[in-house]
């Protein structure tokens, strides 16, 4: 489905350039949980805005699908391709109700957008009743919510989740993984989960990539419940965390 071929990055400083991805490469089949993990500056998030064409690559092709994903296909791409922000707070307008924000991605969408959106609302834990507040009015696991379900309404093949949980609880964490397990199994639609939190990773995907310094270093199918790593750094991350 999604194809990550060779990407690098670089960000310049006056005289001085910085690399900041260097020949990545990954894949995301149909239905797949993916993870993505890694310390904080090794290039996930910067990768993350390359993949959903916020910024240009200086090297490398994003497929989905097989096909690359250009300025003219990225209508297309968005419909198929969704991505969760890692700040709910900030993605979310604060002036606008729950209501009118989860109708923004709708407003081309033909029928009864509200039937639409009350259907979804049970899928992430959510009920008519928070339609009528802002943002404000809402817990963090609930803007978490609201973010989540504005993302699947158009119903994508594929949801990218850059850092989602990390300014969650643990309990609201755990929620909102399992959220996406289930809407994973219910739908079909693949996942990949980029975080920096390893037990939600080990928990949660099938298959993981591990980053290092803008670099994929490492990459293990779970079997039995478990990851097996062979780059030194992978197990150094992993064996002091899990």
């Amino acid at each position: 489905m999604l194809a990550v071929e060779n990407i690098s990055k670089n960000y310049s400083s006056g005289s001085k350039v910085k690399e900041v991805l260097r020949a990545v490469s990954l894949t995301v089949g149909e239905g797949e949980i993916v993870g993505l993990v890694g310390e904080s500056g090794c290039g996930k998030s910067t990768l993350t805005r390359v993949i959903m064409q916020l910024e240009a690559t200086d090297g490398g092709t994003i497929l989905f699908n097989g096909s690359p994903v250009t300025k003219q296909s990225r209508k297309a791409f968005y419909k198929e391709c969704q991505l969760i922000f890692q700040n709910a707070s900030a993605a979310l307008n604060p002036s606008w109700s729950v209501r009118e924000i989860l109708m923004e991605p709708l407003r081309k969408r033909k029928g009864d957008r509200d039937a639409h959106i009350c259907r979804m609302l049970s899928k992430v834990k959510l009920t008519e009743a928070h339609l009528h507040r802002r943002p404000s009015e809402l817990s963090g696991g609930e803007r978490q919510r609201v973010n989540l379900l504005r993302s699947i309404l158009v119903e994508p093949k594929l949801l990218v989740c850059d850092e989602i949980i990390s300014s969650l609880d643990r309990l609201i964490q755990k929620e909102i993984i399992d959220l996406l397990i289930e809407l994973n199994r219910e739908t079909g639609m693949a996942l990949l989960f980029i975080a920096h939190d390893l037990q939600a990773v080990a928990y949660m995907c099938d298959r993981v990539y591990v980053m290092n310094d803008g670099e994929i270093v490492d990459e293990s199918v779970k079997v039995e419940g478990k990851f097996d790593f062979t780059h030194p750094y992978s197990t150094r991350l992993f064996g002091a965390e899990l």
